[in-house]
Formats: structure tokens, sequence, C-alpha cells
């Protein structure tokens, strides 16, 4: 009943901090639509430069023009599955202002086509031992969508070369699907992280509901009740799975009101979304264990708040640096953080179509960690806040 009591008092105080609660139910959605916006206006095409040498008059034979225009038409149909363009292919005169494109990151790649191109695709194609084109890439190595330009761009341009030379290449490769039915976009990728942002912002909710009892001075008297630090936390988790879970739904529906098209199931993905919400108040607890108002919990409590989004894989990816393996599963340096461990969930179930039991490792780790960053908190917690004066 004490449990009862409190669940009822935590959530109708978390509904009265309207300002806290509104932050952490519209952070998310917010993020999913800024998100989409930034991917649906600005995607991933490349600028492509390209200086032509060869002639108006070198024409390849079995072509109406010459074989660098051709090149230049296979670049500006490369697409992806969606249909978006690979390239934004731009023909340029001047070397040194494509160099100044380069530089301000305008562009990502210059290609020379050089003079003859033309007539070494003839030669190649009466002579599989002609000497074949060169193709100059220039590239600014501070530009890392430069290397990605590049290889796509020789990608095709390998290709357009053994169709026109008609001449097979040394290495034939052929393509196996594995995993998802079709090629997910950007925005699709960003999605299980987003979902996980809104997990994250329990930790102000979850963290505000403890240090409110000690701000206030109510805490002795919750002491005095009888209350013990098991029904306290309980009563806090039951209160923010609440939230969690509607600010999780509001980020899920805001992402498929986009167009999102999740892949697994969404009863898994409330289960995980659960689990991860109690492991979010658990480090909520050792936040709270040093803070004293709600105003410390504003401002010094960013800090915390500000390590889960960007070492959880929640803003970008970051690089894996393996520590060991259980059960044959590679455990990082970040899964020491539990929304590491649900992004990668999330991704399982939403991008890969997994079920539960495809993600019982990140469940178990989670669960793990959870007792851990409890067994923690509450002892730091209990010391600094619970004890009789």
């Amino acid at each position: 009943m004490r449990t009862l009591a409190f669940f009822k008092k935590t959530l109708l105080e978390n509904l009265r901090e309207w300002k806290i609660l509104s932050l952490s139910l519209i952070f998310a959605p917010f993020f999913v639509y800024v998100m989409y916006g930034y991917f649906h206006a600005s995607p991933t095409t490349y600028t492509l430069l390209v200086q032509n040498h060869d002639g108006a008059g070198s024409v390849a034979s079995g072509s109406s023009r010459p074989a660098a225009e051709d090149l230049m038409a296979a670049w500006k149909e490369a697409a992806r599955a969606d249909g978006s363009r690979v390239f934004k292919v731009i023909e340029i005169q001047s070397i040194d202002e494509a160099i100044r494109q380069l530089m301000k990151r305008e562009a990502d790649v210059l290609v020379e086509i050089p003079a003859g191109f033309s007539a070494s695709i003839d030669a190649m194609r009466a002579s599989g031992a002609a000497a074949p084109p060169l193709l100059t890439n220039r590239v600014n190595q501070a530009n890392l969508r430069s290397t990605m330009a590049m290889a796509f761009s020789d990608y095709v341009a390998f290709q357009y070369a053994f169709v026109a030379a008609r001449t097979l290449p040394p290495l034939l490769v052929t393509v196996e699907q594995v995993g998802g039915l079709r090629e997910l976009s950007e925005f699709e990728m960003y999605m299980p992280a987003l979902l996980v942002l809104a997990l994250i912002m329990v930790m102000f909710t979850a963290a505000a509901s403890l240090i409110k009892e000690v701000d206030k001075g109510t805490m002795s008297r919750l002491m005095l009740s009888k209350l013990s630090t098991a029904e306290l936390l309980v009563a806090v988790s039951l209160s923010q799975v609440i939230i969690g879970t509607a600010t999780l739904l509001l980020a899920y529906l805001a992402g498929v009101s986009v167009g999102y098209e999740p892949r697994g199931s969404l009863a898994a993905v409330l289960v995980v979304a659960a689990v991860s919400t109690v492991a979010v108040v658990a480090i909520s607890v050792l936040v709270a264990a040093f803070l004293r108002t709600i105003f410390e919990l504003l401002t010094v409590g960013c800090f915390p708040f500000f390590i889960l989004m960007f070492f959880s894989d929640a803003m970008f990816p970051l690089p894996k640096i393996p520590m060991f393996r259980v059960a044959g599963n590679v455990v990082n340096v970040t899964d020491i953080l539990p929304t590491s461990l649900t992004v990668r969930a999330f991704s399982a179930i939403l991008n890969d179509g997994a079920s539960l039991g495809g993600v019982q490792f990140e469940l178990a780790g989670i669960v793990v960690l959870t007792a851990f960053y409890f067994a923690i908190g509450i002892w730091l917690f209990r010391r600094r806040h619970m004890r009789v004066a």
C-alpha cells in the first residue's frame, strides 16, 4: 500500500511539473521530425566535378557522342534503391576553381578525363592488350565525403569502361542480400537511436522525483513513515515507465507519420523500452545522490544526460572498441551504458525484424547493468540523503 501511495504521489507531482514533463515528451518527437526534414531536404548526393579533355570530335565507335559524355551520363544516372541520385555532376573548365571548391568542401571529388579517352576505349575494344585510359581523381583529404565519392565514381567508371570496351573485368563479383528486404535510408537507420533519446529524457523526470523530496525536506518524513528504499524506487520506476513508454510512443508515431516502416513488432519494442527505462531510473538514482535541488538537476544534471546521449550511439555512430566476448557476443566499451545496448536492440527489432529472442543478449545486459547501477545508486543515495542526523 505504501508503494501504491507513493507511486500516485510521484506520478501526480510529475504531471504538475509540466515544464520538465513537456520537455521529456516533446524532445524525442521533435528530433524525429528535425532529422527527417534534414535527410529529406539534403540527401547524401556527392558533388562530382568533371574536367573533360576528350575533344568533341573524339567519338567512340558505336556511339553518337564522345565516350567522355557517355561516362558523365553514367555518373548522372547512378541511383540508390530509393531512386535518389548518387552524384550531382558539374562539368568545369578551370582547374583552379575546381580545387577551390574542393578545399571549401563545396564539391567532393574532381575527375579529369584525359584527351583521347574515346580513342582509348576504341583501342581496348579492338585489342584487350591496349593501354587503358587514365582518369585522375583529385580529393580533399580533410573531407570524409571525398573518399566515399571517389569510390562510387570509380566503381561507375569501371562498369562503364568494361561495357564500352566490350571486355570482361578481371574479377566477377556477385551480391547476395542478407537481413532486410530493402535498402534502408539514412533516416531509417537513425530512427532506433532517436527512440532511445525518448528514454534518456526520463533521467530528468526520475531524478526530479527523488531530488524534490530532498529539496523540500520531506525525505525525513518519508523515512519516518517507514517507506523502505525498495518501495520508494519501485514507485518511482513504475511512474517513469509510464512516462518513458508514452514518450517513446510519441516518437514512434512521429516516425511512422513521416513514412518510417518498422519491420519488427511494436510489442517487442515496448518490452525493451520498459526494461531500459528502469535502467535509466537506476542511473537517475546515482545522479540524484550528488544533487540537492532541481536547479542543480537542470544544470549539473545535463552532464550525465549528454554522456548517455553521445556515448550510446544515440546521436552519431561511435567506433567500436571491443573489450571481451560473452556467449559469442562482443562487448564494447560503450556497452557499460545500458542505453547503448538499447540502441542495438531497437535497431535489430525495427530495422532487421528481430524478435525478443533475437535481442536476448542485449536484454540480459540491460538487466545486469540496471542491477549494478541500482546497487551503487542506492548506496550513495541512502548515504547522502537518507541518513538520520
